[in-house]
């Protein structure tokens, strides 16, 4: 009698082990572990059967990428506290774009979102789009960039990235082109900046489908899509007109906080005193730089000195003014945040 218990409770422990075992499989395979959140948004594209894009880099050098980081951050090649060899004499990468991202997700381009992001971790607010995820892209220089620039220039990069650099490199920076070995290293550099799965407003069900095993063509190409959908392809430039001057507030209304935040993180990002670049206008108190009475006093005018004109126009890169000012698109700063920086300029104007 007695072995026959113990044989009983041998078949149950089997039989237990069983459900558990093949539960667990069962379980896995309807609900499978999601990828890593850190995993490249590239990498499972290309394991969903995506194309691999022309500019792909497979393995960051680091030597590479260290190279690519002084050339974007630096302007050149950076070297016992000097910078060499620089691209431009008038124009580093990061004057006009960030390097990390601009927002919480990678589908918003919201101005608003994105100054409260910028609030939030303390970062420059510029008029050119983030480095961020800038190799998941397909399109650059998009939209009104061929009002500025010609169709002639535009076509080759709209679609290149590698020609999106070297345009950028020698007409956008009044600079040079880049060397092979200099573009290789910006590219790499640039891809280790690459969207992440976090940087996707992805659902558990959605990342359930894109982790899961066993998937159709079809379902793969929907993922494909999927991911795709949650992120910029290309990000958007609209150049519009200045307000009218019956419309401007003049500073009486808006935010002065966001003003201030504006103005130090986006005008004195180019035009403060601190800044090695002389050809410049320079805002500040000191000799031959330009205060806030100065700025109050073209509120009203459409001109290089007004915030409302030179927003919307910038100025031409000529030879005797190399250092140009870029046009802000209606995506990077919205008329409001205009009124916000002429509300803050007015406060101080009034000390």
């Amino acid at each position: 009698m007695f072995k026959q218990i113990v044989a009983m409770q041998k078949i149950l422990i089997a039989i237990s082990a069983f459900i558990v075992c093949t539960g667990f499989v069962f379980k896995t395979l309807v609900n499978p572990t999601p990828y890593d959140m850190d995993t490249p948004v590239s990498s499972i594209l290309i394991s969903l059967g995506d194309e691999k894009p022309e500019h792909y880099i497979g393995t960051v050098d680091m030597e590479k990428l260290g190279l690519g980081k002084d050339i974007v951050q630096s302007g050149g090649v950076w070297n016992n506290g000097e910078v060499s060899n620089r691209i431009s004499e008038h124009f580093k990468c990061v004057d006009c774009h960030n390097v990390l991202p601009e927002a919480e997700f990678a589908d918003v381009n919201d101005p608003d979102a994105r100054l409260a992001y910028s609030k939030e971790f303390n970062q420059p607010y510029l008029p050119g789009s983030t480095f961020y995820g800038i190799t998941n892209r397909t399109s650059w220089f998009n939209g009104d960039h061929e009002k500025k620039y010609g169709a002639e220039m535009i076509a080759p990069a709209r679609n290149d990235l590698v020609n999106a650099i070297q345009l950028c490199s020698k007409e956008c920076s009044v600079g040079r082109i880049l060397t092979k070995e200099e573009l290789q290293a910006v590219l790499h550099y640039f891809t280790s900046m690459e969207l992440k799965l976090r940087d996707l407003n992805l659902s558990e069900e959605e990342l359930a489908s894109i982790s899961a095993t066993g998937q159709s063509e079809e379902q793969k190409a929907q993922n494909i899509r999927l991911l795709k959908s949650k992120y910029i392809q290309g990000y958007p430039a609209t150049f519009v007109e200045e307000l009218p001057k019956k419309e401007r507030k003049l500073g009486e209304e808006g935010n002065v906080e966001s003003g201030q935040w504006i103005y130090e993180k986006s005008c004195l990002h180019c035009h403060g005193p601190e800044k090695e670049v002389t050809d410049r206008t320079v805002f500040g108190n000191g000799e031959d730089q330009k205060g806030f009475d100065w700025l109050k006093s073209y509120f009203k005018k459409s001109n290089g000195g007004s915030i409302y004109w030179i927003t919307r126009h910038g100025t031409e890169s000529k030879d005797h003014i190399p250092q140009y000012m870029p046009i802000y698109s209606k995506e990077k700063l919205s008329d409001s945040q205009i009124e916000d920086l002429a509300a803050y300029i007015l406060k101080r104007s009034k000390e």
